[in-house]
């Protein structure tokens, strides 16, 4: 199986769409133009590119690695220790700017206080569960969705790999069937988001001809229709799209993204904490739109070099720690 050159591609306009959306839209104070808020507000649709890519991508691993039902435990510790190490160290960061701000008055004074437990429960991505904590960082609810979703896909992967269209189309009502009748209004667990996964895992079966072009179409329409119907319409739309783009422009290099591909996950991880910090910091001072411009650029540049330092220093060597577990 050949590797896929456009992931890392998307990977990085998908972070980088989701920082440029929390540093014009959600920074406090920074107040640009409503055309401008309006156009960047689409930058937090990346957060749903990562979903399909996910859906896509790690069915396409599991397969590249010879999954097996038994490999399960493997499976998992090898997620784990791709994803936990530069997401612990994101953590200690956040607490350490937290001492940072309280203690030296540092930065838009916040009420924001963490207890022990609550740190405690980022440890098994369990936040979701709790009604009294809310997350340290605003992007972690994703990889609680994430962890999720490779527990589920390490149940049924075996069910959409199969040869048999009766086999596949059981698994395909088992996901829905966890998206209509699993309560999840607030939509802060899996269930909400099957659907999205699932066009990522139709986009899988696909590109290795395991489907016809009319189960792929049926599949696609039905993701986009229940993820429109369970979130919001663009969810729908930006997945479908991302499927489409997977299966028509996969062998497509973008030089420049692609190298910041690789570095995507601590990017997403570090942008909302550095980069933030940084905005938050100096916006204060800005007035006109070229000011408020600058620093949002200043914040992502400062999240693009403390991302590599942390992709050099922790993300790439547990990659390469990962990548030692055979399934």
């Amino acid at each position: 199986m050949k590797q896929i050159p456009l992931i890392d591609g998307l990977r990085s306009i998908a972070a980088l769409s989701v920082c440029a959306f929390h540093y014009v839209c959600q920074t406090i104070g920074i107040n640009f133009p409503d055309w401008i808020s309006a156009t960047f507000r689409f930058g937090q649709y990346g957060v749903y590119i990562f979903f399909v890519i996910s859906g896509f991508i790690i069915p396409w691993s599991m397969c590249q690695n010879n999954y097996t039902f038994k490999s399960m435990p493997k499976f998992i510790l090898k997620r784990l220790i791709r994803l936990e190490p530069p997401y612990l160290i994101s953590i200690i960061l956040i607490l350490i700017i937290a001492f940072i701000k309280t203690n030296f008055n540092i930065g838009i004074p916040t009420k924001d206080s963490f207890s022990l437990n609550q740190i405690a429960l980022h440890f098994g991505y369990l936040i979701n569960f709790s009604s009294n904590y809310k997350w340290l960082n605003q992007v972690y609810w994703t990889l609680a969705i994430e962890f999720q979703y490779y527990f589920m896909i390490s149940f049924f992967y075996f069910m959409f790999i199969h040869s048999k269209i009766s086999i596949r189309v059981i698994g395909y009502i088992i996901f829905y069937s966890i998206a209509i009748l699993v309560p999840d209004p607030q939509q802060k667990h899996f269930p909400a988001y099957a659907p999205l996964f699932l066009i990522g895992i139709a986009t899988f079966q696909y590109k290795l001809n395991l489907t016809s072009t009319f189960e792929f179409v049926v599949l696609l329409i039905c993701g986009a229709f229940f993820s429109s119907l369970f979130i919001e319409t663009e969810i729908g739309i930006f997945g479908a799209l991302t499927s489409l783009i997977i299966i028509f422009f996969s062998d497509k290099k973008i030089p420049i993204f692609n190298y910041f591909g690789k570095m995507s996950y601590s990017f997403y991880l570090i942008h909302p904490i550095i980069g933030a910090a940084v905005v938050n910091l100096i916006c204060r001072y800005c007035n006109t739109l070229f000011e408020k411009t600058g620093v949002v650029c200043l914040g992502i540049g400062i999240s693009l070099i403390s991302a590599y330092i942390m992709y050099i220093l922790i993300e790439n060597p547990s990659k390469k720690i990962s990548s030692k577990i055979k399934l």
